[in-house]
């Protein structure tokens, strides 16, 4: 049906309507009541007219309801259609995802159990390899004090093995010819004084140290000497202590204990703390193998390292005053 017409036939309709005047409206209802009379007497009337669109609205409302029930019908077969067709599309689509999910899965669930079988085995030998540290620290610890008892028996050892042992310094190269025995007992006379040995001191062997022999201008070698009786060392050195500066053939010497090179770096570290006792006049000693003693007032201070006998020179103003 074309909609443009009942359209336009509506509009016209209506504003003849509008135009009427309550008489004209009267007689149109007159006409109405009597149709035949009315189209016996003249033109048709607007109540006519009025019945007339209303029919033609009612069958275009009609038809008009018909068309749309039929377009929605259309619409909805063809949305059921295309769910029907979206489903199956979605249902294939999930079933290719949940394959590919599964495999996935698996897989992941293969790498995790393999990497928790790695992580147990790697946390076992963590385990194992702690205990073995912990093992291996307890036989250091072990082996540290093995080894600090046995360098310090080893030290004493051959400290003892040099207890009859002195050490001359200051005697020219070659003084000894090649008999340096029988020089090391002159020497010792000559310097000490005979008239303190009542008998000859026995040498059991003596030579220079064992560094190499020094280029003319430099400083000599040292003589070691090892004397048969650990008394006659004690004495030599008890004589050399008494008369302070020694010399032999006009150059200044020293006898000193023979000792091991890690004692005589021990006592080498008290050199400045002695030096600083010589300028203040304190009295002081060395006793074996390393350990000062500063005597003060009659009381006699005994120390095993530097620090502790610096903090005694300071603490009880020993140290020489120094020059304005």
């Amino acid at each position: 049906m074309d909609t443009r017409k009942g359209k336009k036939y509506t509009q016209t309709t209506l504003e003849v309507e509008s135009h009427s005047s309550p008489g004209d409206r009267s007689d149109a209802a007159k006409a109405n009541a009597n149709p035949g009379s009315a189209s016996e007497e003249g033109p048709i009337s607007l109540a006519m007219l009025r019945t007339e669109l209303r029919n033609q609205f009612e069958m275009y409302r009609e038809d008009m309801k018909g068309d749309i029930k039929a377009q929605i019908e259309s619409h909805c077969k063809e949305i059921r259609e295309d769910i029907a067709v979206w489903r199956h599309q979605t249902k294939d689509d999930m079933e290719t995802i949940r394959v590919e999910l599964a495999d996935q899965v698996d897989k992941l669930s293969t790498a995790q159990k393999e990497n928790a079988r790695t992580q147990e085995d790697m946390e076992k030998s963590l385990s194992d390899m702690s205990d073995r540290v912990v093992a291996l620290e307890k036989s250091q610890q072990a082996l540290i004090s093995d080894n600090k008892r046995l360098t310090e028996k080893c030290v004493d050892l051959e400290n003892r093995s040099r207890r009859q042992n002195i050490r001359i310094v200051g005697v020219a190269e070659g003084a000894e010819a090649n008999n340096a025995n029988n020089f090391v007992a002159r020497f010792l006379v000559e310097v000490l004084g005979g008239e303190n040995f009542d008998r000859t001191i026995v040498i059991d062997k003596a030579h220079r140290s064992l560094a190499p022999k020094p280029r003319l201008g430099e400083k000599p070698r040292a003589i070691i000497a090892r004397l048969h009786y650990l008394t006659d060392k004690e004495k030599v050195m008890s004589l050399s202590r008494a008369k302070g500066k020694l010399s032999f053939e006009g150059s200044p010497v020293h006898i000193f204990p023979d000792m091991s090179p890690e004692v005589g770096r021990q006592r080498a570290a008290f050199n400045q703390v002695k030096a600083k006792l010589r300028d203040a006049g304190v009295q002081y000693s060395m006793q074996f193998p390393a350990r000062l003693v500063i005597t003060v007032d009659g009381t006699r201070h005994m120390f095993k390292d530097p620090p502790s006998a610096e903090r005694f020179i300071n603490s009880n103003s020993l140290s020489p005053p120094e020059e304005g």
